[in-house]
């Protein structure tokens, strides 16, 4: 049976009240469900089960993604044209349609040269070295693909401009996320503005980048944009301290105001949120509110900041008792089952935050490993060793997974949701390092890294009480 599926924009689509043709039909075929995605950052995912015609708004973002089997297949809408996407055997798919070539060509584009823009995000470098082979890799390794691909010359103009824009999105996302978690210190919610090189950012090409509207709802221009604000607003402000991260809220509130247009505040200011919030407090939270009804933003769209924030818990960790292991904050692990804290009642728990994209994260996973070959088999019965990953996409977590081979306690708690642990723990930069007794209490919120001699020590002190 096929459905027809009208979003709205609550889902992050729109559907006009007249009765146009829908411009996305998905066939199955043996497959049971796709979960089909925009790439606006802060949209949902919509499960199909059957083979479904859709109407999706593309007047602000063009690429979107059907997910299965942990395998992606992107398309590409513009205004007035229509794909169909067949889902085949082996993990392949047929399109049909217009720039169906196109659409060929982006998925060749995301599955070579992605996983080299995540390695150098992986990797330590400084930021004028990071910025130089980034740089290289999208001017000469990409734009050569690009131009030697088999379906290059039938690429009309609109498509080659949309491609090069595309690519600019994601160099200057790469760029300023680098930026943001080069120097980051797990104390602190943002850098320090003598740790950022702002030099590399260009606040005249941003005035004029984040005029460009058809790209708003599309991830890497979402993470450019809300990057690079923080980025100038921490060098403005001269952010130096951490005790000063209430003032220099007022001041970044303030700065996006007069800075970002209209229409991307409440992406701005729920993604701030949803990062920062248990470094705000509700005086914060008022002063925005008034500031945001002061300018004209919607009520309704007000209300969904501040219940953003409130739905946070806000206790503090060092309070948290026996309630805590059965604390339903989202953790699932690798086969996609849910998992409690509940489960490892009884033992010592040392819980490792980190992320696919992390390169301090990384470092320390070489110590984990010495660390547990240190216990006994009794001992390492008494104790588990839990990762919990904030990646928000799945699939680059489980190759980070493959390709750093971890095996364990491995789990995954995307940042980007309301009841993530990143939330819950209070947790703003990573790594972070958490240690629970049997049974239940924080002992320590901010423990020891693996990489410190004496970790071993306090970690048997507690298996043997």
């Amino acid at each position: 049976m096929s459905k027809i599926f009208f979003f709205f924009t609550f889902f992050g689509f729109f559907l006009s009240l007249s009765q146009e043709q829908c411009n996305l039909n998905i066939v199955l075929n043996h497959v049971d469900e796709v979960s089909f995605y925009s790439s606006d950052l802060l949209s949902e995912p919509i499960t199909i089960s059957n083979d479904t015609s859709m109407l999706i708004d593309v007047s602000k973002n063009n690429l979107f993604y059907l997910t299965n089997d942990n395998k992606k297949y992107y398309l590409f809408l513009k205004k007035e044209t229509s794909l169909e996407c067949s889902l085949l055997a082996n993990n392949d798919f047929l399109i049909v349609g217009d720039y169906s070539k196109f659409v060929y060509f982006l998925n060749d584009y995301y599955t070579i040269h992605h996983t080299k823009i995540k390695a150098l995000l992986d990797d330590d470098y400084d930021s004028d070295q990071f910025e130089i082979l980034l740089y290289n890799l999208f001017n000469d390794e990409i734009f050569s693909f690009y131009q030697n691909h088999e379906f290059f010359n039938s690429f009309d103009m609109d498509v080659k401009t949309y491609f090069n824009s595309l690519l600019k999105y994601e160099y200057l996302s790469g760029l300023s996320l680098y930026l943001i978690n080069q120097n980051q210190d797990i104390r602190q919610p943002l850098p320090f503005y003598i740790d950022v090189n702002i030099n590399l950012l260009d606040w005249d090409m941003f005035q004029k980048n984040i005029l460009d509207d058809s790209f708003y709802e599309l991830g890497a221009f979402q993470n450019y944009i809300f990057h690079t604000v923080l980025l100038f607003a921490i060098h403005n402000y001269g952010y130096l301290h951490s005790e000063k991260f209430k003032d220099f809220n007022r001041y970044l509130f303030n700065f996006v105001i007069d800075h970002v247009p209209d229409a991307l505040l409440s992406y701005f200011f729920q993604n701030y949120i949803n990062h920062f919030s248990s470094f705000l407090d509700e005086n914060t939270i008022k002063y925005l509110e008034n500031i945001l009804t002061h300018n004209g933003l919607k009520k309704s769209e007000i209300r969904i900041l501040v219940g953003a924030y409130d739905s946070f818990d806000k206790k503090a960790n060092s309070n948290i008792e026996l309630d805590l292991l059965e604390t339903q904050f989202h953790l699932e692990d690798v086969d996609g089952n849910q998992v409690q804290l509940s489960d490892f009642r009884g033992r010592i728990l040392y819980v490792d935050i980190w992320a696919s994209w992390c390169g301090p994260c990384r470092k320390q996973f070489p110590y984990a490993r010495d660390l547990k070959k240190k216990f006994s088999k009794r001992q390492l019965k008494k104790i588990e060793f839990l990762y919990i990953s904030i990646d928000t996409d799945y699939t680059k977590w489980k190759e980070s997974l493959d390709k750093l081979n971890l095996d364990g306690n491995q789990f995954i708690s995307p940042s980007n949701k309301l009841n993530s642990a990143s939330a819950y723990f209070g947790v703003s930069s990573i790594p972070r390092y958490i240690l629970i007794d049997k049974q239940g209490n924080i002992i320590n919120e901010n423990a020891k890294r693996p990489s410190d001699e004496t970790l071993f020590e306090d970690l048997l002190q507690l298996i043997n009480k």
